[in-house]
């Protein structure tokens, strides 16, 4: 899938929700390509849109997507600002952008509604993935005897996640009957946690960009650590602290596997969580977003969002190769007021001195 590259007017892109690092990461890759692009930003809250200002030419501020003139709102900026595609995130803009997408004109280049509406339940993802990918034996806890026959047939320890959600919100692990109990009642979250079996080995991460059902080009990560993981249930967080790209097969197979389970014609982004007990297994498909601390790609010679954009507006663009598409090795260490830091892992002790 190799096309010839041309000429043509700079793309005007609107990232939806640029306060968040899913919007910051796709804006720094574009402005690695400053030439080629015109950054408009967006948000709806009234403090994080302001670091739109760091990557955007112009940025607005906007209602909550579940708002009823959010949609009329967005139309307005795609036709003042003469955008080309409009990139969303968070989930609830993804979801609102999806369900609305004939309204904006303007190139989108996103998955089926319907699937979407899977990838954002994690239960439903489940139901659809079971005989078809590996993945951790669940149950969706509606009352109290599913916790009952969790702990029978799942595992003595149990992964509690809400079947909704990013960031590892609500999930916690519970080792005994009373303390998932507790926990699914203190949250009054019956019919709406998954039990899952417990997995402890590495967590991985895979992104995979499609147009019209063909895989253009993808790369894996290895999440080392999380922020704040301490003060988390179950250690997870959502936002990396420390991560890794890397060349791993299994996990280029496995996630392939869910999103052809997921959707008979892939389109747009897909992000595919994996944790390993022995054999890789799905925990999470994301359709059409890219995870929190993807830009790690683009320092690692991988700019999906690039190819992103200009497949999006049906530009011509030389494609690189289907997997395994970045070098493998790089560390990126992320913190709450600092700029990332980024160093191959074979240089990891340099420049550091010990006592």
């Amino acid at each position: 899938m190799v096309c010839e590259a041309n000429m043509r007017k700079k793309i005007t892109v609107l990232l939806t929700g640029i306060g968040g690092n899913t919007a910051q990461g796709f804006a720094r890759s574009l402005l690695k390509f400053r030439s080629e692009f015109n950054i408009i930003g967006s948000d709806s809250d009234k403090y994080n849109v302001r670091f739109g200002n760091n990557y955007s030419d112009r940025v607005y501020l906007v209602p909550k997507p579940d708002a009823e003139d959010y949609i009329a709102l967005v139309s307005r900026i795609v036709e003042k600002e003469k955008v080309d595609l409009v990139v969303p995130s968070p989930d609830p803009e993804v979801s609102a952008i999806s369900k609305h997408r004939q309204e904006l004109d303007a190139a989108i280049l996103l998955p089926d509604h319907a699937v979407i509406e899977t990838a954002q339940d994690k239960w439903l993802t489940y139901v659809a993935l079971e005989g078809k990918a590996r993945q951790p034996r669940s149950i969706l806890i509606e009352r109290y005897e599913d916790l009952e026959r969790s702990f029978s047939e799942i595992n003595k320890t149990l992964w509690l996640r809400n079947r909704r959600g990013a960031g590892g919100s609500r999930s916690f692990v519970a080792n005994t009957l009373d303390e998932a109990e507790f926990w699914v009642e203190y949250w009054r979250g019956y019919g709406q946690f998954v039990a899952s079996e417990m997995l402890r080995g590495r967590n991985l991460c895979w992104i995979g960009l499609y147009k019209n059902g063909e895989l253009v080009s993808s790369g894996g990560y290895h999440r080392l650590r999380y922020f704040s993981a301490h003060v988390s249930p179950t250690g997870i967080t959502g936002n990396v602290n420390a991560g890794m790209t890397i060349h791993d097969d299994r996990l280029n197979a496995a996630a392939e596997q869910a999103v052809a389970a997921m959707d008979k014609k892939p389109n747009g982004v897909y992000t595919v969580d994996v944790k390993e007990n022995g054999d890789p297994k799905i925990t999470e498909v994301n359709a059409g977003r890219f995870h929190a601390s993807f830009y790690v790609y683009a320092e690692a010679g991988l700019n999906l969002p690039y190819y992103y954009a200009k497949l999006a507006v049906g530009e011509s663009v030389k494609l690189p190769q289907r997997r395994n598409a970045l070098k493998a090795g790089l560390v990126t260490i992320r913190n709450l007021d600092n700029d990332p830091v980024m160093v191959w892992h074979d240089d990891l002790g340099k420049g550091i001195l010990t006592p």
